[in-house]
């Protein structure tokens, strides 16, 4: 059963730079958050946001937003 979301959004290139941007120091702010937190304290650094990110799912989706927006910002150059 698939149940991957597809959504399609029509942004200039000026905002979507903005919210690549915004999306960014978001998504580096939420791992800062947990990174040296006790549940995380003891993953390797090089597992660290991994693990981060499959314990939450938000930051997991910011992260495959920035990914989308990255291409298509490129696509776009």
């Amino acid at each position: 059963m698939n149940t991957a979301l597809s959504i399609r959004m029509d942004l200039s290139k000026n905002l979507a730079e903005a919210l690549h941007q915004e999306l960014r120091e978001r998504l580096r702010m939420g791992i800062q958050e947990h990174w040296y937190s006790d549940e995380f304290r003891r993953v390797p650094d090089g597992l660290r946001t991994s693990a981060i990110l499959s314990a939450y799912p938000a930051l997991a989706a910011q992260k495959t937003t920035l990914g989308a927006l990255q291409v298509a910002i490129r696509k776009q150059a």
